[in-house]
């Protein structure tokens, strides 16, 4: 049953707001966050304790539980009415192509209901080396990365997770994405370092 099907009135009080959860709430999350209406109740999953006062700062309600560890996510079945999901797929994992925390979130969603709607952060590296041409969401895909790869099986995850439940599914492919608080990996942080060249795994085409 979706969760806005959950008979609101046999809940506490706390829980018929509407809830949207924020998985991977870091800085872009924290922005979301903030355009958010205050009649939302917001609650983000985090990995770690240490944020904990951060995000409450920020009026956001925290749960812990990790992406990489599937058993700490049994509590976010049913838990929210809509899910913005930006974290991003492991650096390395032995099927380089998948992406597991995407799949973990997915089956924790679907294990009491799931959400009225699901966005998920992807990224332009997914149409890979377009040669300078103006792109829209239409245009193939070419994924030439492991980082890439693996945002093509998110994406493809949460397209059947929209088939099966009926929950509509919204796609971002957000391009040059740099936290404000992280200039030297940004691309002046890079060359006022000196650095030669981009990590190959890093999606470099915007």
């Amino acid at each position: 049953m979706p969760s806005n099907l959950t008979p609101l009135g046999a809940l506490p009080a706390r829980f018929r707001r509407q809830r949207v959860l924020i998985v991977g709430c870091g800085d872009v999350g924290l922005r979301v966050a903030r355009q958010l209406p205050s009649r939302l109740r917001v609650i983000a999953l985090t990995s770690s304790a240490d944020r904990l006062p951060e995000l409450r700062a920020a009026a956001i309600v925290p749960l812990l539980g990790n992406l990489d560890q599937p058993s700490t996510l049994r509590r976010l079945a049913g838990l929210a009415t809509r899910v913005v999901h930006l974290a991003p797929p492991p650096s390395h994992n032995p099927n380089w192509r998948d992406d597991p925390r995407t799949a973990s979130l997915l089956r924790a969603l679907r294990l009491r209901g799931w959400p009225e709607a699901l966005v998920y952060g992807a990224t332009s590296g997914v149409y890979g080396d377009c040669a300078g041409e103006r792109v829209d969401e239409t245009w193939r895909l070419s994924p030439n990365t492991p980082r890439s790869q693996r945002r093509v099986h998110a994406e493809g995850l949460v397209r059947l997770f929209g088939r099966a439940t009926g929950a509509p599914v919204h796609l971002l492919r957000i391009p040059g994405i740099y936290a404000t608080d992280r200039d030297s990996d940004t691309p002046r942080g890079r060359l006022l370092k000196g650095t030669p060249v981009l990590r190959r795994e890093d999606d470099v085409y915007t």
